[in-house]
C-alpha cells in the first residue's frame, strides 16, 4: 500500500511539474528566436524578416510554406547544421557552435508552438522583441541581434551577410571615422537615406 502511494504521489509531483518546465523552454525558445531568427523568418514566422524583404531574390524562408522540418528531430538538425543540412537554403547559418544543445531544443520547441499555436507564440516572442531598450547600457545586445550579422560580432565587417552583401560590403565600425551624429542619423534612417549603402536599413525597425 505504501509503495503504490509512494508511485501516485512521484507521478503526481512529475505532472505538476511538467507544465512549468515545458513553458520555461518555451519561454527560452522564444527569447532565442527573436534574438537569432526574426531577422530572416520575421516576428511572426511568415517569412517576413527583415533581410528578405529587403534582398532581391532571397529565398522564402516562412516556417509554415513548405517547411524544412516537419517534427522536432529534423528542427534540431536544421538549426544545428544549417546549410550544411540538405534541401536547406544557403543562406541557413548553423548554430551549433553557437548554441547549446538544450537551448537548440527549445527553440525547435518554440517552432512547432509557433506552427500549432501561433498567436500565443506572436505574444512569447513580441514580449523580447518589443522591450529593447534603446540605451547605451543595451547597445551592445541591439548590436548582437541586429548589427552582427552583417558587421560581424567584433564590427568588423565579416558578419555572415557579408558573403552576400558585396557592393558595397559591410562596413568595418573600427576604422569607421564618422562622427557619432552622423552614425546615429545612419542607424535611425537608414544607409540609404543618407548618402551610404542602400543594404542599412534596420534603423527604422528600432
Amino acid at each position: 500500500m505504501k509503495i503504490s502511494n509512494v508511485c501516485i504521489l512521484t507521478a503526481y509531483l512529475f505532472l505538476t511539474l511538467l507544465v512549468p518546465i515545458e513553458a520555461k523552454n518555451l519561454d527560452s525558445g522564444a527569447q532565442i528566436y527573436s534574438d537569432r531568427c526574426v531577422l530572416c523568418h520575421g516576428n511572426k514566422g511568415m517569412g517576413d524578416g527583415y533581410i528578405p524583404m529587403r534582398l532581391k531574390g532571397y529565398p522564402q524562408t516562412s516556417l509554415f510554406e513548405s517547411p524544412k522540418a516537419t517534427d522536432k528531430a529534423a528542427l534540431v538538425k536544421v538549426i544545428s547544421k544549417g546549410v550544411l543540412t540538405e534541401t536547406v537554403n544557403e543562406y541557413m547559418p548553423p548554430w551549433e557552435n553557437e548554441l547549446t544543445q538544450e537551448q537548440i531544443s527549445d527553440l525547435a520547441d518554440f517552432i512547432l508552438y509557433l506552427r500549432d499555436d501561433t498567436e500565443s507564440a506572436i505574444v512569447m516572442v513580441t514580449k523580447y522583441t518589443r522591450n529593447l531598450d534603446k540605451t547605451v547600457r543595451d547597445g551592445r545586445v541591439i548590436f548582437e541581434t541586429r548589427c552582427a550579422l552583417c558587421h560581424g560580432k567584433l564590427g568588423l565587417g565579416d558578419g555572415r551577410m557579408a558573403r552576400i552583401i558585396k557592393s558595397p560590403p559591410p562596413a568595418n565600425l573600427t576604422q569607421t571615422i564618422l562622427p557619432p551624429e552622423q552614425m546615429r542619423l545612419i542607424i535611425k534612417l537608414g544607409g540609404k537615406d543618407v548618402g551610404r549603402s542602400p543594404k542599412c536599413l534596420l534603423g527604422e525597425t528600432l
